[in-house]
């Protein structure tokens, strides 16, 4: 995003998010806080879902940055272990940003499948990926990859809600240890 007022108005969108929820961000309070016009925004945005859409584009490429360093690891249990743990790196350490990928509510999908294919879901086919290794080496029982890679990433998200709710209390260490053994029990229930 190298245009500086489209960068503002992205801003300002955050800022209203980050205030008052989804319900906080209209195109007219965007301009206002960006300072510029409404007609200036749908100069760079087409409508508030395109906004929008940006907004959870950027939370989505900070979480890429957390994962990628799983990618590294040797194996593809390994690394779905490593991906699992940074998942939860990235909510706790850049809640403003999980918000931005995981709160903001986008339009419905009628086919995954296709929807993977279209569009970089670059985070999701990290974990797909090493689902997939993981059944054709025998380390998980062969199953659906995608309807695995859904469950597991449900699984852990809810987690994730739930400690941002402080369902298990608000200390981060003691829901680390919680996690770590629920990723666990999810994985280990794959195997053959």
């Amino acid at each position: 995003m190298s245009d500086p007022l489209r960068k503002r108005i992205s801003q300002a969108a955050q800022e209203l998010f980050l205030e008052g929820g989804l319900e906080g961000v209209s195109m007219r309070k965007v301009a206002k806080m960006a300072g510029v016009s409404a007609p200036a925004i749908y100069r760079h945005y087409e409508n508030k879902d395109d906004l929008l859409r940006e907004i959870i584009d950027e939370g989505l490429q900070i979480l890429e940055t957390f994962l990628a360093p799983a990618l590294n690891e040797s194996t593809p249990l390994e690394r779905l272990n490593v991906l699992a743990d940074r998942f939860l790196d990235f909510a706790i350490e850049q809640p403003k940003y999980f918000e931005f990928a995981f709160m903001i509510p986008s339009r419905s999908i009628s086919d995954v499948r296709t929807e993977l294919a279209e569009k970089n879901w670059v985070t999701f086919n990290m974990a797909l990926e090493q689902i997939g290794e993981c059944m054709e080496t025998g380390v998980f029982k062969k199953d659906d990859p995608l309807g695995t890679a859904i469950t597991i990433w449900a699984g852990v998200y809810g987690l994730v809600a739930l400690h941002r709710m402080h369902r298990f209390g608000p200390d981060d260490q003691i829901f680390r240890q919680i996690y770590r053994s629920s990723v666990d029990r999810m994985l280990n229930g794959l195997k053959p």
